[in-house]
Formats: C-alpha cells, sequence, structure tokens
C-alpha cells in the first residue's frame, strides 16, 4: 500500500566495499554530519539517532469533505498535531496499538508521509493550469500533492527513471486520484531530449544517498554509505538540474531537493548551475517549518555562490528528517 511506498535514496547500490570497517563508516558519517550542521559530534550523534516519526496529510481529491475527514479522526486526536505550515496535514504519534482507520488509506483520502517532504511542494507553490514536471516521482507522494494543490487542474507529467519504481508511482497516484498528462520513465539527466518544454514549474526531488533517513541506532542503516557513493550523485544531480534548466520557461520556478545532507550533493550541484547559467538565481524557501537553517556558503575550503543563503536545510527533528531545499527562479 501507499503507506509503505519506498523512499528515493535509499538500498539502490550494493554495500560499501571501501574496506572501510563498519566503525571507521560510521565515524566518518558523524564527522561530515556534524561540520555541516556546525555542532558538536554529540549532538550529531543524538540527531541522528532518533526514530522519525511520520504524518499524515489529507488528500481532497478523494472527494470526501475535509470535515468528515476531520470527524473520522476525532477519536485520535490526542496522537495527532496540525502542521501549522502544512494545511490538511498532522504529525502522528498515536499510542501504542493505535490504528488509524484502514478505509482512510485504502480510499485514497489520506497519505503518510515524512514531514519533510512536504516542504519542496510547499515551495514550488504549483497553481491550477500550469504545466509541470515532477522529474524524479516514484513513489508518487509528491506527485499527489501538487495535484491536491492545484485541484487536480495542473498539467502534471510524472517521470521517473528507475523502471522497478514505476509500478509504485502508478499504483500511489492511481490510488490517490491523480490526473496526471504522462507517466514516464526518461533518465533524468537526459531530460531534455525525451520532454518538449517549456514547463511553468519543475520539481527535482533528486536521487541522492539518503543520508537523511540512516538511525545511527542501527548499524545496517549505513550499509550503504561511502563517499564513492556521494561523488556519484553528485555527478548524476549536476547533470539532472542542467537538463531540467533547459526545460523551464522563462520566469518559471525550479525547485530541487534531496534528502540527504552531503554538500556534494546539495549546495555543490545548485552551485554548478548558478555558475554556468546566468539566467538563474535563487529565491527564498519561504515556509515556516521549524529547523530550517541556512544552506552552506563554504565547505571543505571551497566557496559557493552567496545566493545559496537563500536555500534551505532542515535539521532533523523527531518529525523532520534532514532535508535540502532550493528554489530556482529563470530570468523572465
Amino acid at each position: 500500500m501507499a503507506r509503505n511506498a519506498k523512499r528515493k535514496g535509499a538500498g539502490r547500490s550494493k554495500p560499501s566495499r571501501s574496506g572501510r570497517g563498519a566503525a571507521s563508516r560510521r565515524q566518518q558519517f558523524l564527522t561530515r554530519t556534524a561540520r555541516v550542521f556546525d555542532l558538536s559530534e554529540t549532538a550529531a550523534e543524538q540527531l541522528m539517532s532518533q526514530g522519525r516519526r511520520q504524518s499524515l496529510r489529507f488528500n481532497p481529491l478523494a472527494g470526501a469533505p475535509r470535515a468528515s475527514f476531520e470527524a473520522a479522526l476525532a477519536p485520535w486526536a490526542d496522537g495527532l498535531t496540525p502542521i501549522e505550515w502544512c494545511d490538511g496535514a498532522w504529525h502522528m504519534d498515536l499510542p501504542p496499538g493505535g490504528v488509524l482507520p484502514e478505509d482512510m488509506f485504502v480510499s485514497g483520502q489520506a497519505f503518510i508521509q515524512n514531514a519533510s517532504s512536504f516542504i519542496p511542494v510547499l515551495a514550488l507553490d504549483p497553481q491550477p493550469g500550469e504545466r509541470i514536471l515532477d522529474l524524479c516521482a516514484a513513489p508518487g507522494g509528491k506527485t499527489s500533492h501538487i495535484a491536491a494543490l492545484t485541484g487536480n487542474s495542473a498539467e502534471i507529467w510524472a517521470n521517473d527513471a528507475l523502471p522497478a519504481r514505476l509500478p509504485k508511482l502508478h499504483e500511489v497516484l492511481d490510488l490517490l486520484h491523480v490526473q496526471t498528462v504522462e507517466i514516464t520513465g526518461h533518465p533524468g539527466q537526459f531530460i531534455d531530449r525525451f520532454l518538449e518544454g517549456p514547463f511553468d514549474r519543475i520539481l527535482i526531488d533528486a536521487q541522492c544517498t539518503g543520508e537523511g533517513m540512516i538511525d545511527l541506532r542501527r548499524p545496517a542503516s549505513l550499509r550503504y554509505w561511502s563517499m564513492e557513493r556521494i561523488a556519484e550523485y553528485g555527478r548524476l544531480q549536476r547533470k539532472m538540474l542542467s537538463a531540467a534548466a533547459k526545460l523551464l520557461k522563462p520566469g518559471g520556478v525550479m525547485v530541487y531537493s534531496t534528502c540527504t545532507i552531503a554538500p556534494e550533493e546539495n549546495e555543490a550541484p545548485v552551485h554548478t548551475l548558478l555558475s554556468r547559467n546566468a539566467d538563474m538565481t535563487l529565491e527564498p524557501v519561504d515556509i515556516a517549518a521549524p529547523g530550517l537553517i541556512p544552506a552552506r556558503t563554504r565547505w571543505e575550503g571551497e566557496a559557493f555562490d552567496p545566493r545559496l543563503s537563500h536555500a534551505r536545510r532542515v535539521l532533523p527533528s523527531a518529525f523532520l528528517e534532514a532535508f535540502f531545499v532550493a528554489r530556482f527562479r529563470k530570468a523572465g
């Protein structure tokens, strides 16, 4: 079911064979995470050793009135906290054994996501009637959020490069009553060769190393982590940003996000796009979510474009995974 959809960036490669032991990988990850967030290693370890609770999003496309949906949630009100910065969403902290009604999910009225996943779509600010591309769409949570915010009145192209993920994308979008123009499986780094622009808005929730999902209480969560993977994804992300920017219309908005921590996958690809495209700039990510901090403007001796101060990182917490979000605007 949609509630069990796999997240981007996790478990696609073979475990690291760099010769480093698990303890060495753990220490290297901790040291880097502490430096990214300007924290002590003890504080970074605490951040990355906490369970992440999920959040619930109401889906108006299923046809049920919001009032009746909220009435059905009333028996679980003590375990649900409305999210002030995301209308129609709640943090979930149900008591042991607490289970929401199954029909909410079977009918597509509700969808469970980590709340950090709401931020890129809110930053995109999709509007009815626009032509919108979700470049890395599977498993479909953000695509369905775009459709919900536009009342199924936008022209949505949903694409994902990984064939194994396309069945889940179809399943989730069908379940949540999402109308799309087309669902495709083109490689994101060459998307300009397969789709015709321009698009009013483009979302790139990029394939990444998924560091935001790491839980240091589980040693196996680092089994795929390596600097080699970070470098590999960084190269892919640069190409995806470049290809997508060619499809963005003048005056259009593009949001780039990841669920990872590494600057090589976040600030560095954004810096590269800005340095090579004078018509692209960054705008503030104006979302009132807690734990949003400015992106880095320096990393390991390299200075990034100062406009990266407009991008935001999400400091991980009980309800928010580590995330990165940047909002581009093409000169009009």
